[in-house]
Order: structure tokens, then C-alpha cells, then sequence
């Protein structure tokens, strides 16, 4: 219970789960200083303090700088910790330039260093959604820019798709014994855009899954034939070039029709009015975005 003069620098590093030093250093660097004082002169935060530095502690833990955190909510004097969001919204956006900066005078070196902590900070699926799907489009609307350019968007993607890979090289030792077979992960044919592939393998892997990812490029014919060896539970196929039909639907449905198997479609090559088939216990769905695809896989991924 908070007392009527408010809580102590104590009970608010009790709170938060930061030490009382860490409190008094924000107070002297960056004036996040309780809004007032006992009749003896010693600190006291009242509710709103304790909420916003609550906002600071939170986007700390995640990454960010203290300097940006303070901003962050200076830009917000509102915010709480139940609308971290918006604060994080702000740094998410700090970091993107940051990175753009960084592409743009080629300096991968740096790239791949946000991009590392980033992941290892908010796990994959957040830092895809609230970071690196951003920036890919920054990078995507600076290409023609000569400052930029295609180099800029070459090393911005291997830098990224970098820090993918090594991010699910290390989620995959804590799976143990999943069989990978189980979800086939590809792009459709002449889908040359492997990055959102590589995305959903970390992801899987974060959350216990093994898979087989094929990349860029995959032959329907290719893929079938690996269904008819693996019998996966499910299929992700990725496109954002245009698809004018569905006849891969037909090849990979035409040796998968003695099991139930999910084929899901991810990307916008599938388009928004696409009136997918009935195949029986071929299930055909399409997922919006990356937390979506995680979690309509683990529902089907299960051990055997």
C-alpha cells in the first residue's frame, strides 16, 4: 500500500527491480525526480512517478539507451506502463534512422550490431514487426536515392539476414529433438525476397520449433517432391511478386491428400480478394503477419 506521503526511494527500486542508486542517477542526470518530499525532506514518488519510471526501467531492459527512454516519455508526459507503446513507437523510430544512417555510409559493421541486440532484446517477432519490417521499407523507398542506392539495400538486407540466421542458430540448441520436418518453410517460384523465410525460421526456433527452410526461388515441382519425402504438418509459402493463379496450390495438394496438412500463404503476392481452394484435408489459409504465422504453425506442429 502506498503511503499517503508516497513510497520511498526504496520501495520504488523494490518495485521496479532496479537498484536505489540507479533511481538517485536518473534523478541527478536526467531529472526524473519525485514529484515531492516528506516533512523531513526525503524523497517521495507518488503513483504517476512510479508509472513513468516504470516506462524508463521497461524500454532499459529492452535496449535503449537511458537518454532516449527519458525522451521517450518526456514526448509522452501521460504515458504508462500499460501504454509503453507509444514510448517504444518513438524509439523504434530513433532506431530505424540510426540504422539508415549507418546503411547509408555502408557501415554494416553497425547494422548488424543493432540488429543483433534488437532481436536478442524484444525476440524475433517483435523486433521484425516493430523494427527491421520498418526499415525494409525505408530502405525500399531510399533505393533510387544515389546517397543510398542499391548497395545500401544490398548490405542493409545481408546484414539483417545476418543476424537472422545467427539468431536462429542459437534459439535451435534448445530444441533438442524436434523433428525439422514436421514445418517446410519457401518462397513461391521466382520469389527471390528470402528475408521474411529467414524471419519466421528464428521465430520457430524462439518458440521450440524445428523446420526445413528452402529460401528463394523453390520449383513447385521441388517443393512437392519434398512433401511427398517429409509429410510435414506444415507448409509456409511466401510471395510478394503477384500470383496470377493457384495451380502450385493444385501440385503441392495432388501429394499431401493421405494426411492433413496446413499450407499457409504469407505475403502480399497472394493478394487481398484471393479466394483460396477447398482441398479436403489439404487446409489452405492465408496469415497477415509474422506472430500470426508462429502461432497458426504451433497449433499443428506437434510431436510425434
Amino acid at each position: 500500500m502506498t503511503s499517503p506521503d508516497g513510497l520511498s526511494v526504496r520501495d520504488v527500486a523494490a518495485r521496479l527491480g532496479v537498484p536505489s542508486a540507479t533511481l538517485r542517477t536518473w534523478e541527478r542526470r536526467y531529472g526524473l525526480a519525485p514529484s515531492s518530499r516528506s516533512a523531513g525532506g526525503h524523497r517521495r514518488y507518488s503513483e504517476a512517478d512510479v508509472g513513468r519510471l516504470g516506462v524508463v526501467a521497461r524500454l532499459v531492459a529492452d535496449g535503449v539507451p537511458v537518454h532516449s527512454a527519458v525522451a521517450a516519455i518526456q514526448s509522452d508526459p501521460d504515458v504508462t506502463p500499460a501504454g509503453v507503446g507509444r514510448a517504444a513507437e518513438h524509439i523504434s523510430g530513433d532506431l530505424v534512422s540510426v540504422l539508415l544512417a549507418a546503411a547509408a555510409r555502408r557501415d554494416g559493421v553497425t547494422v548488424r550490431r543493432h540488429v543483433d541486440r534488437v532481436l536478442t532484446q524484444r525476440g524475433v517477432v517483435r523486433a521484425w514487426d516493430e523494427v527491421l519490417v520498418p526499415l525494409l521499407q525505408s530502405v525500399g523507398e531510399r533505393w533510387r536515392d544515389p546517397s543510398f542506392g542499391i548497395a545500401g539495400e544490398h548490405l542493409t538486407s545481408e546484414m539483417i539476414s545476418t543476424s537472422l540466421r545467427l539468431a536462429t542458430v542459437r534459439a535451435s540448441r534448445h530444441i533438442g529433438d524436434a523433428d525439422p520436418s514436421r514445418v517446410l518453410l519457401a518462397n513461391a517460384e521466382e520469389e527471390q525476397h528470402a528475408l521474411p523465410l529467414s524471419a519466421l525460421e528464428a521465430a520457430l526456433a524462439e518458440d521450440g520449433i524445428g523446420c526445413r527452410a528452402f529460401g528463394a526461388r523453390v520449383p513447385s515441382h521441388a517443393l512437392a517432391d519434398e512433401m511427398r519425402g517429409a509429410s510435414p504438418d506444415a507448409v509456409f509459402l511466401w510471395a510478394s511478386m503477384r500470383r496470377p493463379d493457384l495451380d502450385v496450390l493444385d501440385t503441392l495438394a495432388g501429394v499431401s491428400r493421405q494426411w492433413s496438412v496446413l499450407i499457409l500463404l504469407g505475403g502480399p503476392g497472394w493478394g487481398k480478394n484471393l479466394e483460396l481452394p477447398d482441398l479436403g484435408a489439404v487446409r489452405v489459409e492465408r496469415t497477415t503477419d509474422l506472430g500470426d504465422a508462429v502461432a497458426r504453425i504451433r497449433e499443428v506442429a506437434r510431436p510425434r
